[in-house]
């Protein structure tokens, strides 16, 4: 962490702990959270930080710990950087089993949200997601989908995606990053992926890959302080 630490350490403002940007988050008070002060607390308690390569191709830091939050409830950093990698084979249509609120940091996203109906000769093919050693993907039938809004999130806005809404982000510069709170809906049951209906059969995704915390977030550093300009991608030019 030493480069992106001394560099991103050294603006003047007051240290926030990750706890105060959580009540901020919580109390709406966006305008208070900045990249630079949610690294800054990161690495104050790098050591209790995990950081996973998501399924959907980003990187999550795992900041639940840090926070005191709630059961039911979890806070990450999701992060896009020029090795976003290639999506799992499920797709990444997909709805949550919690509602979602999501912090733009750095970047841009692009978020579609999609109404899908039941349909025996449905376009796409419904999978229930069970996690656990290998996340087991259960078929539940045929769909159509049909896109209800597009919204593109710039740094500094925040944006909600109710529980059970099927959705897809793409990121609109390279690097990008969110600041995420999730409460989970209480149903039980996992989120349902949608993929195409002649890919879609007896598909099973891998657990999602733990990474070494330091040189992710040190990765995480670099690209922060490289992309000025950021790399504009064609999602944000809508």
């Amino acid at each position: 962490m030493k480069n992106g630490e001394r560099s991103l350490s050294s603006l003047g403002r007051p240290m926030l702990s990750m706890r105060d940007i959580y009540e901020s988050y919580v109390a709406n008070e966006f305008t208070n959270i900045s990249i630079s002060s949610v690294f800054r607390a990161m690495i104050l308690e790098a050591d209790r930080v995990d950081v996973w390569k998501h399924p959907l191709g980003f990187n999550h830091a795992e900041l639940t710990p840090l926070v005191d939050a709630p059961a039911g409830e979890r806070f990450r950093l999701h992060f896009w950087l020029d090795d976003r990698g290639v999506v799992d084979e499920l797709g990444d249509l997909h709805e949550h089993t919690w509602d979602l609120t999501s912090l733009v940091l750095a970047g841009c996203v692009v978020d579609s949200n999609l109404a899908a109906s039941s349909s025996r000769g449905g376009e796409y093919l419904g999978s229930r997601i069970t996690y656990g050693a290998k996340n087991i993907a259960e078929e539940v039938g045929r769909f159509d989908l049909k896109v209800t809004n597009v919204r593109t999130i710039r740094m500094g806005s925040a944006y909600q995606i109710p529980s059970r809404t099927v959705h897809l982000n793409e990121v609109g510069t390279i690097p990008t990053v969110t600041l995420v709170r999730s409460v989970e809906d209480g149903r039980g049951d996992g989120p349902l992926v949608l993929t195409k209906y002649a890919k879609g059969q007896g598909l099973a995704t891998e657990m999602r890959a733990k990474l070494p915390a330091s040189e992710a977030l040190d990765r995480l550093a670099k690209a922060l302080l490289e992309s000025e300009p950021a790399v504009a991608l064609s999602p944000c030019e809508r």
